[in-house]
């Protein structure tokens, strides 16, 4: 776990760097809104989404016994910048009093405390554009039609059929007390699935994957992110606030209905590492290949932050 979580680590410095050479200071009258979207996009984080897009494209040049080419390689690390710019943006807006009301977002204070309700809106705003400005760049991507269809599969998975569409409804159910598993299943499915499945397609196309390729990749991804939600809940249950960097316990304080109240700790637990396991079948009989996107399926569920 200690390796694997190195890898993450370096990813997380490398996607930084992206990020740090490409969005601007600012020197004018928008320097305050370029402050903002660098304050919480360049903050260190898992980055998970980015390390999925780039391990995917790993993967699917492993099994075809092609070398990552630097071209291809450099092009895996833009698109998961502009996912990890996409990411931020739901954060930030996920942290504001009108949703979470969280003051504190990986380890110090949200982007609506450090600047104001209106600037942490607008920074949202600005790198949610940036990240399509970053993908419809030909100088990070050279083809043209594969530009357009990251774009067009990133809009539709954080659009009102994604994730937007899952956190509004995540919004509406709060007090729902007839909710049930299949509604908390379709909103973990749009809200946090939604993006994390994308990262796979994403890769899959710039690396011309075939056609089952890209459906185990994606299929597996869906899996992670049921997982990932799940122990989610459960950290937001018996986590720790210093790890997590946000303070737990949201979901209650919110009364917000999720796998833990629904299932119970046991159960949902069980399904986490069910889930897990699923996505691991799909592509462990590739033995080395797979075997970053094994780790991260088990850290998914094994994790403590």
């Amino acid at each position: 776990m200690i390796e694997f979580q190195n890898k993450l680590e370096k990813n997380s410095l490398e996607i930084d760097r992206f990020l740090d050479s490409y969005l601007p200071s600012g020197n004018g009258l928008n320097s305050k809104l370029f402050e903002a979207m660098r304050y919480s996009s360049i903050s260190g984080g898992k980055k998970i989404r980015a390390y999925l897009v780039l391990e995917s494209g790993r993967f699917i040049s492993a099994i075809n016994n092609n070398t990552l080419s630097k071209s291809k390689y450099n092009e895996l690390i833009a698109v998961g910048s502009a996912v990890e710019a996409i990411h931020t943006y739901s954060l930030i807006h996920d942290d504001l009093p009108a949703m979470d009301n969280s003051p504190i977002r990986r380890g110090k204070a949200a982007n609506h405390v450090k600047f104001d309700h209106h600037t942490a809106i607008l920074a949202g705003d600005a790198l949610l554009s940036w990240a399509f400005q970053i993908i419809g760049d030909r100088n990070f991507i050279s083809n043209s039609e594969k530009r357009s269809e990251i774009c067009f599969i990133l809009a539709k998975a954080i659009g009102p059929n994604g994730m937007v569409g899952g956190q509004q409804a995540d919004m509406d159910l709060t007090e729902d007390k007839s909710i049930d598993l299949d509604k908390i299943e379709w909103i973990q499915n749009h809200k946090t699935g939604a993006l994390i499945s994308c990262c796979a397609h994403v890769a899959s196309i710039l690396l011309n994957a075939s056609n089952d390729q890209k459906s185990k990749l994606i299929n597996y991804a869906n899996h992670i992110g049921l997982a990932f939600q799940i122990a989610d809940d459960l950290l937001d249950l018996d986590g720790n606030d210093y790890l997590m960097g946000k303070p737990i316990g949201q979901d209650n304080k919110n009364e917000t209905p999720n796998f833990v109240t629904i299932l119970g700790k046991a159960k949902a637990a069980k399904r986490a590492i069910e889930e897990s396991n699923k996505a691991i079948n799909l592509i462990q009989k590739f033995k080395q290949e797979s075997e970053n996107l094994v780790s991260l399926a088990k850290y998914t569920v094994n994790r403590n932050k």
